[in-house]
């Protein structure tokens, strides 16, 4: 599998939640926004850029073998995201995504501790990688699918017409009975925040009063 196949399978997931989905070549460019001159640091020798939703996305593959080796690969896929951020609108910065396909996961060498280290990096932006199985292509893709912002648990929940969705209906005036106030008391003060939600300092001063009121 490649980092193409990923693009795909990310598009298609991105657009059965019915997000909006682009290519973004500029996130993948050689060079920061506003710069003439390319960066002489390395970079992915090939990666995707999407914008899923809100969510921007640069899409790489990344070769499992040593810890020195995903080391080395990060800071191309760090200096890569480093500038595809120069492109991103500001408010979705802290969106920005690294979805890797893993190549040869069934190589020797301990190299699920290998994809742990890229995953727990969170120095640049978030990284997840996926690990096709041959086997079971869809699945391997739908677990990782399932650890990403394109996660849909409410697909497989059940349906309840019947929850109980009112059964904390006067917990708060519990509450502030349990707390020493008279039954009275906190039903004055729970009027009191309900009619003056956008001016906390007045709310103060009428439940001190309220409060003296009934002493």
């Amino acid at each position: 599998m490649t980092a193409e196949e990923l693009r795909e399978r990310l598009r298609q997931a991105a657009s059965r939640m019915g997000w909006a989905v682009d290519d973004v070549p500029d996130f993948i460019a050689p060079r920061f926004r506003g710069r003439a001159d390319e960066t002489t640091a390395p970079l992915p020798d090939s990666a995707y850029g999407l914008r899923l939703g809100a969510y921007p996305v640069v899409v790489a593959s990344v070769t499992l073998g040593s810890v020195e080796d995903m080391q080395a690969s990060l800071r191309k896929l760090h200096t890569q995201m480093v500038i595809a951020r120069s492109y991103m609108r500001a408010e979705e910065v802290i969106n920005a995504h690294l979805f890797l396909c893993a190549v040869n996961p069934a190589s020797s060498g301990d190299w699920r501790s290998v994809i742990d280290l890229a995953e727990r990096d969170e120095g640049v932006c978030r990284k997840v990688v996926w690990i096709p199985d041959a086997a079971a292509l869809d699945a391997s893709f739908e677990s990782f699918r399932s650890r990403t912002f394109l996660a849909s648990p409410w697909d497989a929940a059940d349906e309840r017409r019947d929850a109980p969705l009112d059964s904390n209906q006067g917990l708060a005036q519990r509450i502030l009975v349990q707390h020493g106030l008279t039954d009275k008391v906190a039903a004055a003060w729970i009027g009191v925040v309900d009619r003056l939600r956008e001016d906390p300092e007045t709310m103060v001063t009428q439940l001190v009063a309220v409060r003296r009121s009934q002493a």
